[in-house]
């Protein structure tokens, strides 16, 4: 009997991954099983090319939920949100080698854009990975088999390869994942300052925060705090938060385990009728529709 990863483990709020990338080379490419430690519910400041090999599953970016299957191919811009999770079953209890990921940090990207302005046909592709994109078509396929085969060159072949891979993915047939509300700003995000404040707010959205405590532990006046803030993620501190609370409102209703009134108030909020309000706002129907129109999303044991 086929179950998904979802079933016995509920998202929760992204765990803040630190990618130990040796500063010999300029991106860090890797393959690994399912299930894995890496493998959840994590956000960080790179850039990440994520491929999936084999099995199909939900994954997540953002406040996007899809399905995926072999050769799905998404880049995924800093801070962002993601997961992949595979159905499993009594005969394959792990997947090997299911993701092969690039992961690279935007600095880099940068500064080789500056000293290169040929890679400037990049841009587009790079400003839409704030919002996760995935990649379709003969191009990507093609790509992918160029992603796989980075793990049997040396160093320079695959700087070389990298920068193939990107330039015929930004002329590539491919599709924005998350909401246009979702997407952040990440400039200077990848400081340890921002990094620890986005990680505490993942862990903490569900309680009272308010932006003057928040200043206050951060050595800042709230009116300092906030610009700092929007500055970070090109967001405001409360919209923030509120995008956060119901993004996690979403999955919990997708599991369809507890009542709306129950997730609105283990999301943070202590008013139904602004629960119902904001949810609205951002997704365009009440929890009550978005839970119906998102049943066939939950696997079936």
């Amino acid at each position: 009997m086929i179950t998904s990863h979802l079933n016995d483990t509920p998202l929760g709020a992204p765990v803040f991954e630190c990618i130990s990338q040796d500063p010999k080379f300029s991106f860090y490419w890797h393959s690994h099983d399912f299930p894995a430690p890496i493998a959840r519910w994590n956000y960080h400041p790179e850039y990440e090319l994520h491929l999936i090999r084999y099995s199909a599953g939900h994954y997540f970016v953002g406040d996007y939920i899809g399905r995926f299957e072999p050769g799905n191919l998404v880049l995924v811009g800093p801070n962002i949100p993601h997961a992949w999770f595979s159905e499993l079953d009594d005969v394959q209890p792990v997947i090997k080698g299911r993701d092969v990921v690039l992961q690279f940090k935007g600095e880099w990207l940068e500064h080789m854009m500056a000293l290169c302005p040929e890679l400037n046909c990049l841009s587009t592709l790079i400003e839409d990975s704030a919002l996760g994109v995935e990649f379709k078509g003969e191009e990507a396929a093609r790509c992918a088999e160029l992603l796989i085969r980075m793990g049997e060159q040396d160093n320079a072949g695959r700087l070389l390869t990298m920068l193939t891979i990107l330039r015929r993915l930004s002329q590539s047939e491919y599709h924005t994942l998350a909401g246009r509300e979702y997407g952040l700003d990440a400039k200077g995000a990848s400081s340890e300052q921002v990094d620890a404040i986005l990680l505490y707010i993942h862990d903490h959205f569900h309680e009272g925060l308010r932006m003057s405590t928040m200043a206050e532990n951060n050595g800042m006046t709230p009116s300092t705090f906030s610009r700092f803030f929007k500055h970070a993620t090109g967001d405001t501190f409360v919209a923030f938060l509120r995008r956060i609370r119901i993004g996690h409102a979403c999955r919990l209703l997708l599991e369809g385990k507890q009542s709306i009134a129950d997730i609105c108030f283990e999301v943070g909020y202590n008013n139904l009728s602004n629960f119902n309000r904001h949810f609205r706002e951002l997704k365009g129907m009440t929890p009550r529709q978005y839970q119906q129109n998102t049943a066939d999303l939950v696997p079936k044991e």
